[in-house]
């Protein structure tokens, strides 16, 4: 008998890629897993997978499906808080830098796959003022976390990061995000230094 751990990596593997393989779960076996899903914030991840399966009519199905309803719905809100926000930085003259959040979840195959929280923004140590009176000028309504450099992100500093970045398309906009190679690098980072806030640390405990 596998356990809820095993359960999980074996459903979740390989379900970022464009054409996932088919899950092996039986409707029992989801429904053990299911809440860890929705805890972690894979649910999304899950339905994607077995969407097209006779797993998809089960209640613990249903409860996926819901989940993925709601990250894609989550999404399309932060994308549009993030042009607005990278239009008022830029209209006062501030460059800003996405790091996290959306600049990973644009690698997943479907918007909402890959919830996120805030909007984690770097600008110029010389920006920093005018870019957090900017966002409470507009009455802090946009959930944005506003880094001064990337002294705290990266032992890079914000110019090397800066020249290498990339503009990329959101809608009828650019934003300008890091390299993967130096996305990954910060990310890592942050694991190392935070955690993962949506850790399955129950699973093996769930047995």
């Amino acid at each position: 008998m596998r356990t809820s751990g095993e359960l999980v990596a074996s459903l979740l593997a390989g379900s970022w890629r464009q054409q996932p393989r088919e899950p092996t779960l039986t409707p029992t076996e989801l429904a053990n897993i299911a809440p860890l899903l929705l805890q972690s914030g894979a649910g999304a991840l899950a339905w994607r997978l077995i969407r097209n399966s006779p797993l998809a009519a089960t209640p613990a199905g249903n409860e996926l499906q819901q989940a993925y309803r709601l990250h894609a719905l989550q999404a399309a809100v932060h994308e549009t808080n993030i042009r607005q926000v990278v239009t008022l930085l830029r209209a006062a003259g501030v460059e800003s830098l996405l790091v996290k959040g959306w600049a990973i979840a644009r690698s997943y195959p479907e918007t909402g796959l890959r919830p996120y929280g805030d909007i984690d923004l770097c600008v110029r140590l010389g920006n920093y003022a005018i870019a957090s009176e900017t966002l409470r000028a507009a009455g802090d309504r946009y959930p944005v976390d506003l880094h001064e450099g990337t002294r705290l992100l990266d032992y890079h500093d914000w110019d090397e990061l800066f020249l290498r970045s990339q503009l990329v398309p959101l809608d009828q906009m650019s934003v300008r995000v890091l390299t993967p190679e130096d996305h990954l690098r910060i990310l890592c980072f942050h694991l190392l230094r935070h955690g993962v806030e949506r850790l399955l640390r129950d699973v093996h405990r769930q047995d």
